[in-house]
């Protein structure tokens, strides 16, 4: 816990710095935590070296592509995927069309999905939207944890993750829920849109942490990674985030009025 508490202290004061420095500095901490989440990824799903080379790549290339040039995006998917299917066919056949799948599938889902904190934090007013979108991540987070820990005693889904519970679940969408009552006002929100977005956040940061559990369960490991001393990976960490990120940014679109 003191492990936990520590890397807290000092991880947040430094992301809350980038959100408000944006531009590049915001752009390399989203890199570096999608490259070394990526990493864990590959490690997971035991991913052959030809195709993590590529996936880095494409990880790093789809990130620049939806920061300053998001027109640009069919053209890279399309290239992205043309360059792994003619990965595939240079090693032919020291790796199979389900590692291709398996080491694309982790280019959506970390570094496409990490995207949105670039696109939503480039929105007028980004920085405000950005610093909530983790504000209510970490809340989710911590109340589940803390609520969970002391209080759980129903599985939420014990194939997965035999230590969450209904209880932690719960208090961790309220906790969500709790935080747009209190700031409905300041970001221009009526009292039901903000609900309504707190309940959501809160229902996809339960969901994107499970997937996550899931990853682990099939790897058969406990954590993604040790770099986070207390916590584990970057995507024992930031596994919510990956879910909380999207759905802050169609929010801003769709219930943000």
């Amino acid at each position: 816990m003191q492990a936990r508490i520590l890397t807290a202290v000092l991880g947040v004061p430094a992301i809350i710095i980038f959100i408000q420095a944006g531009g590049v500095p915001f752009f390399f901490l989203i890199l570096t935590l999608s490259l070394l989440g990526l990493r864990e990824y590959y490690c997971l799903a035991h991913i052959p070296q030809e195709l993590r080379i590529w996936g880095y790549t494409a990880g790093a290339l789809l990130l620049w592509a939806l920061w300053r040039q998001p027109d640009y995006l069919g053209g890279m998917a399309a290239f992205l995927l043309l360059s792994l299917l003619v990965t595939i066919l240079g090693a032919f056949p020291r790796f199979t069309f389900e590692q291709a799948g398996s080491a694309l599938l982790g280019v959506l889902y970390i570094p496409f999905l990490f995207s949105y904190l670039l696109r939503l934090h480039g929105l007028p007013g980004g920085r405000e939207y950005t610093l909530l979108t983790f504000i209510l991540t970490w809340v989710s987070d911590s109340v589940a944890f803390l609520v969970g820990t002391r209080w759980g005693r129903h599985r939420l889904a014990a194939r997965l993750s035999p230590k969450k519970t209904w209880e932690g679940a719960v208090a961790g969408w309220f906790g969500c829920v709790l935080v747009m009552f209190f700031v409905h006002s300041w970001f221009g929100l009526g009292i039901w849109q903000a609900m309504a977005i707190g309940t959501v956040v809160g229902l996809a940061a339960e969901v994107g942490d499970l997937v996550e559990s899931a990853l682990k369960r099939q790897a058969q490991v406990k954590d993604s990674g040790n770099i986070l001393p207390g916590h584990g990976g970057i995507l024992d960490r930031f596994d919510a985030l990956l879910f909380v990120a999207p759905v802050m940014y169609a929010s801003r679109f769709w219930l943000w009025h």
